[in-house]
């Protein structure tokens, strides 16, 4: 999957590598500043790109529904299994855009004191929202990267303290999420979904790598590229310099 972006004289690339001619798609003096992202070791670095590695959690997709959950933790087979004796609950798949998803997404990451990606990074995904009584309570939206589908977020309704029985119910409809689209991607063909990194240097990260791995989770790697022009990088560094003046006036 191909992206790229102009913004006044700067052209960047963004690749979720899925096999291209990398000869002809990574020609450096069309670019400023080129991002690929590869399950496989690609060698870039030997073409003047510096690169980073992450430790995911992968789940196979191997064997019938019923097999892959069974790989599930015990709680969280439990907390899918509750979901379905759920009438308010409603799992919906939407391919393309969705406004009410960014939405809910923008809402969770502002209430964490995060940044949001930008609207634009919510076009071509497949989303797996749940629904509860009408109202959008938790979303996973995946990139389509055949033979894998790669989990852009996993975000839900922020709620108050006395929310305990509904916060319980967004937690199940997440599970349910998780396994909805390894259903999905079993139906389809692909070999396995991809839930992102798996970081255990705070608490918090800890809290979410192990939600992680509850699903059977298998750890794999991923390789990110990331080139810069010389331009880019006198830029980058007159910006850095010029910060560190204002810092030391104040």
């Amino acid at each position: 999957m191909i992206f790229t972006k102009h913004v006044l004289f700067f052209r960047s690339l963004r690749v979720l590598y899925q096999n291209e001619p990398l000869e002809t798609l990574l020609d450096t003096r069309k670019y400023d500043y080129i991002t690929v992202v590869s399950y496989a070791d690609l060698g870039l670095e030997h073409r003047g790109f510096r690169v980073k590695k992450k430790t995911l959690a992968n789940i196979r997709l191997n064997g019938t529904p019923e097999e892959i959950a069974g790989r599930f933790a015990r709680r969280t087979q439990q907390e899918i299994k509750r979901t379905y004796a759920m009438p308010d609950l409603e799992i919906r798949v939407a391919e393309g855009d969705t406004e009410e998803a960014y939405g809910l997404y923008r809402e969770f990451e502002r209430a964490q004191g995060r940044k949001p990606w930008k609207r634009d990074t919510f076009s071509n995904l497949i989303h797996f929202n749940a629904y509860y009584k009408g109202e959008l309570i938790a979303a996973v939206p995946c990139y389509d990267l055949s033979p894998y589908l790669q989990v852009r977020a996993i975000f839900s309704k922020r709620l108050g303290a006395e929310d305990k029985e509904l916060y319980k119910i967004i937690g199940s409809a997440t599970r349910r999420l998780i396994f909805e689209i390894c259903k999905y991607g079993k139906e389809r063909g692909y070999a396995f979904v991809g839930l992102g990194s798996v970081n255990y240097t705070t608490q918090q990260k800890a809290n979410v790598a192990n939600f992680k791995m509850f699903f059977g989770s298998e750890e794999g790697e991923e390789y990110t590229y990331i080139y810069r022009s010389p331009r880019f990088l006198f830029l980058e560094n007159a910006r850095d310099f010029i910060r560190g003046i204002l810092r030391i006036k104040r």
